[in-house]
């Protein structure tokens, strides 16, 4: 830094700490502790602590290139110690805070460390893994007898001048993230390091002006670089967090001023998601406004450079950091929908590219050059070429320039397969350069799945387009027995404001509708689900080869494992009497499985929507307390279930039996001027279905004469209900009742018309099935014909799904005859992949009545409802035209 608070370029990474006096008074670091103090260190005072600091790492003997393990939080103190090691002439090997005891085992053994700077939490793991090192530490966070803090060391220092530091030298060992399980050391030297800072900050990424918000964990390459000797070397504020929740750092960003937030693709996601919950807490006006505005501003920043999302998405800024400007991401690849939405929201987003060899930044978007599709452009310096990879359509990134590494420390092998003959180093990216010089990252070579067939997949590129459902939280693409197998983990907390009573059947409509968005062969040909988040390093990258494991325990779930100790929450939950006695209940009924507090009602127990209805009029019987369907269509774990018993304990319980009135008045026969309406709808829809499908009707002699029957077809197409509405006789037609999905036939007030003009019911599977099959028993109560589609859903290739067990009960309850409908045609003319319909002929065909003594004496199932499924799916399948 100069004088005048300008920055300029540095050799090496001491020359750099010479020149923050000469910030002198401005601020340098910001940290927010816990209490939401804020705690403002100046330039003149770090230069100040980072030269005593060295200087008392060297009166102890550390010098000439001494290895220095540098394992605790973040903090200012972290920063201190980082650049004091490097200046006084030693090797940082900054270590992740949250390193497991093996990982350091083996980076001890690898990096044989004179010394450990850490915190005195660690004390204890680092003495079980080596004790002479236990011996030899500096503590940043108190000064005890036996390991000195460094304010003490500081204190002792009697060195006034520090070695001179060659650009060649190693200044920094960083052990790769692992996402393989084969972490390597990678040496840095102050010349790689000073390389990239400085042409970061030739190309103006940031100002002295700026305060930089650093989330991540120092001991990356990415934000040590970029966050840290960037940041102080322009001049800027680094501003640090005391926490990564929401809140703490919505708080550093207003009470640090921040105006720039260097983070990674899952915490921009993250931020992206907080912003839409909230609008979705506002209701179905504020969600219709905030999309309008997103695709406005949009469409002004792409069209016109205008950044209309700081006006438009005042109130956004104002809860996030006022000064925010810049969403600065690395890392791993931010996707370009996600970029947008942060510049429609008034943020300017700059990405960039790189890997720890690299120091780690190769290419950048910057403020002057940027395409939000690609990963940038070169740094000033760096040159990108690519070799070809046999059988892929783009070839693996190579790279040379003054930041590139010079090989892994003690691993000749690893160095020589990681360069080109020519010196290139080979990055296993795979990608290519566009007309304008903008690199394009496509997936990792190394990752690459190879299908029996040789064709090549590349999990990420999947990855993405499930991601896109926001019922699932997580997901990972592997490869078994020569098929791809998807890994999913469900996001709870948007299935339970769904409704949770279809958890399974709802995450199975999501995988198959993603899966119409890829090529046959990018589609999964098994899903397994997962409660276990995936796991992946502190900067969000999966580790795949930890992958398999899981997908195995997915496969193959044991029984649940003993229920681990209860939390003070837990055992207060506990403490009622009925609660405790329901738990009780669950751990008889459940015992071959095994259950616990944790464990998923659909996932694990395999308890499905009518089961729950079992449950819950069980639970009514015995222990007296009733439980509302919304209160169950929450209900994501057996504490959930708990927590509702709970609830419904201390209020007055709530009515059951009949469905409300307001739903039963679609069984009955509408108002005249509605009757009207419905005759015309199902006369149109006759005419428009024989003229345009030349819909042709097979078996409806068979049909009872009147009521009450129950009709059963198959479900491929928004044309099925169409089909059996027009081929139905007009005697019967009158005396219709319909179950409709409830957030499709009465989501507005059309919709809710039509279907009281048609006498379409309400049933949501989802949060409410008890109540559709309540309102299905009063139809057919009252001598009503229903339509029923025993599927619940869509098939998406035509193939007729399993029928839920809703039918099965209504049947078991009613005893009334059903008959069984099979659908041609529709898929083929309106698929799920279409939103028109084409003109194609349809064809349904009517079977003989099945009484239910005869479902029950043919059908196969542990229990009557099942059995009715069973055969009445077999008596669908086997129609034929």
């Amino acid at each position: 830094m100069q004088a005048d608070g300008g920055p300029a370029e540095a050799a090496t990474l001491s020359g750099l700490v010479e020149q923050f006096r000469g910030g002198g008074a401005a601020p340098a670091v910001i940290a927010l502790d816990e209490s939401g103090s804020v705690i403002t260190q100046t330039y003149a005072g770090i230069a100040d602590e980072i030269s005593r600091l060295a200087a008392g790492l060297l009166s102890r003997g550390l010098s000439n290139g001494a290895m220095i393990l540098l394992w605790a939080p973040n903090s200012p103190e972290w920063v201190i110690a980082y650049l004091a090691i490097m200046t006084s002439g030693n090797v940082v090997v900054p270590l992740d805070d949250q390193i497991s005891a093996a990982e350091l085992d083996a980076v001890m053994r690898h990096s044989r460390p004179v010394c450990v700077v850490t915190v005195a939490r660690h004390l204890q793991e680092l003495e079980a893994c080596n004790a002479d090192a236990r011996a030899r530490c500096i503590l940043l966070d108190e000064d005890r007898d036996d390991s000195p803090g460094w304010r003490r060391v500081c204190a002792d220092a009697t060195a006034n001048t520090f070695p001179a530091a060659e650009p060649d030298r190693v200044a920094s060992m960083l052990y790769t993230s692992g996402t393989t399980g084969t972490p390597k050391a990678v040496p840095l030297t102050h010349a790689n390091l000073t390389s990239n800072v400085n042409a970061l900050i030739a190309a103006k990424l940031i100002s002295a002006s700026d305060r930089v918000l650093v989330p991540l964990p120092l001991h990356h390459a990415y934000p040590a670089t970029v966050g840290v000797l960037t940041t102080l070397a322009s001049g800027a504020a680094l501003v640090l967090p005391s926490g990564i929740s929401g809140a703490e750092l919505t708080a550093a960003a207003r009470l640090g001023r921040a105006t720039v937030l260097l983070g990674v693709p899952r915490l921009h996601a993250a931020l992206i998601e907080s912003v839409e919950a909230a609008v979705r807490g506002r209701g179905y006006v504020a969600r219709a406004l905030y999309r309008v505005l997103m695709r406005v501003s949009i469409a002004l920043r792409r069209g016109l450079g205008i950044r209309a999302g700081r006006l438009l998405f005042r109130r956004v800024h104002e809860r996030i950091g006022a000064d925010l400007r810049i969403m600065a991401s690395g890392g791993a690849k931010l996707e370009a929908a996600l970029a947008w939405k942060l510049e429609g929201l008034g943020w300017e987003v700059l990405t960039g590219y790189g890997l720890t060899e690299t120091s780690p930044v190769v290419t950048f978007n910057t403020p002057g050059r940027k395409r939000l599709d690609s990963q940038g452009v070169p740094l000033a310096g760096v040159e990108i070429d690519f070799e070809t990879v046999p059988d892929q359509a783009h070839g693996e990134i190579l790279v040379k320039g003054p930041n590139v590494f010079s090989g892994y420390w003690k691993n000749e092998a690893a160095t020589r397969a990681a360069f080109t003959e020519d010196g290139w180093f080979r990055t296993g990216d795979l990608g290519y350069l566009d007309t304008e010089g903008f690199l394009h990252v496509v997936g990792r070579s190394k990752e690459i799945i190879v299908l029996p067939d040789g064709v090549n997949v590349s999990p990420e590129e999947v990855e993405r387009v499930y991601e896109t459902s926001p019922f699932i939280r997580e997901v990972a693409i592997l490869e078994k027995e020569g098929s791809l197998v998807a890994l999913i983990v469900p996001d709870d907390e948007a299935i339970r404001q769904r409704g949770a009573m279809r958890e399974k059947e709802l995450l199975r409509d999501e995988i198959e509708q993603a899966m119409l968005a890829l090529p046959s062969y990018q589609r999964v040909a098994q899903y397994r689900l997962t409660r276990r988040s995936l796991p992946r390093t502190r900067l969000g990258k999966l580790q795949r080869h930890l992958l398999p494991e899981i997908l195995e325990q997915a496969i193959r779930p044991a029984a649940a494992p003993p229920q681990a100790e209860f939390s003070a929450e837990d055992r207060q939950l506990l403490e009622s009497t009925t609660v405790s006695a329901v738990w009780q209940w669950l751990e008889e009924r459940f015992e071959a499985t095994g259950v616990a507090l944790d464990s998923s009602p659909q996932l694990d127990l395999g308890i499905d929507s009518l089961e729950w209805v079992t449950i819950t009029s069980e639970v009514e019987q015995k222990f007296g307390i009733a439980l509302s369907a919304r209160a169950l269509s929450q209900v994501v774990t057996i504490r959930d279930f708990l927590k509702a018993i709970d609830a419904a304990e201390r209020q007055p319980s709530m009515p059951r039996g009949p469905a409300p009135a307001e739903k039963q008045r679609y069984l009955e026969d509408p108002p005249l001027p509605l009757r009207v309406l419905g005759w015309l709808l199902l006369g149109l829809n006759r005419i428009l279905m024989k003229a345009l499908f030349r819909l042709r009707v097979v078996g409806a002699s068979q049909l009872p004469s009147v009521g009450p029957f129950v009709i059963t077809p198959n479900h491929a197409s928004y044309l099925d209900p169409s089909a059996v509405a027009a081929a139905l006789p007009r005697r019967l037609l009158r005396n219709v009742c319909w179950a409709g999905w409830a957030r499709k036939m009465h989501t507005g007030p059309v919709s809710r018309t039509v279907s009281r003009a048609t006498r379409v019911f309400p049933v949501d599977p989802d949060q409410d099935l008890g109540g559709g099959i309540r309102l299905g028993l009063k139809a057919l109560t009252d001598g009503r014909v229903l339509v029923w589609f025993p599927e619940g859903r869509r098939s998406l290739d035509g193939a007729i799904q399993p029928f839920m067990r809703g039918i099965g009960a209504l049947l078991e309850e009613t005893r009334v005859p059903a008959v069984p409908v099979r659908v041609y045609g529709s898929l083929e003319a309106w698929p799920l992949t279409r939103r028109w319909p084409r003109l194609r002929p349809v064809t349904v065909v009517f079977g003989a009545p099945q009484t239910v003594d005869t479902l029950l004496a043919e059908g196969k199932g542990h229990d009557a409802p099942a059995r009715i499924c069973d055969r009445l799916e077999r008596c669908v399948k086997d129609l034929t035209v």
